[in-house]
Order: C-alpha cells, then sequence, then structure tokens
C-alpha cells in the first residue's frame, strides 16, 4: 500500500524509533486515529527534547567560545 510506505519513510526520517515505525501504520490501517495521534505525538514530544537538549549544548559552546575570546 503507497500510503503506508508513505507513512513509514516519513516516520523514519523524522527519527522515530522502530516500534513506532511498525505499530502507527497498523494503527492508522485500523482506523484507531487516537492511537495514531498518540504514538505520533510520542515521537514529536521526544524529538522536541532532543532539540531542546542540542539547544543547551550550543549554548554552552557559545558561551565558552566567549569566554575563551574575551580571555
Amino acid at each position: 500500500m503507497q500510503t503506508e510506505k508513505y507513512i513509514m519513510e516519513n516516520l523514519w526520517d523524522a527519527g522515530c524509533d522502530e516500534m513506532e515505525i511498525s505499530k502507527i501504520p497498523i494503527c492508522y490501517r485500523s482506523g484507531d486515529c487516537r492511537n495514531t495521534e498518540k504514538l505520533i505525538e510520542k515521537c514529536r514530544k521526544r524529538q522536541l527534547e532532543r532539540l531542546h537538549e542540542s539547544q543547551t549544548c550550543i549554548g554552552r559552546l557559545d558561551f565558552l567560545r566567549y569566554r575563551l575570546a574575551k580571555d
């Protein structure tokens, strides 16, 4: 099914884990919209947490560069 392949490719590209990549299309195919949305939101939340962690690391590196350049 083309739609299922499209969903799986997007989940993979978005960084979802293997369980989510296999489970979300099954929920979608069965018409379980609530669980499909819940699983996508879980993946999105995890990616957003990773983004915030990366932003914190970049901020620390920028501060270190600033302090070293100041000395």
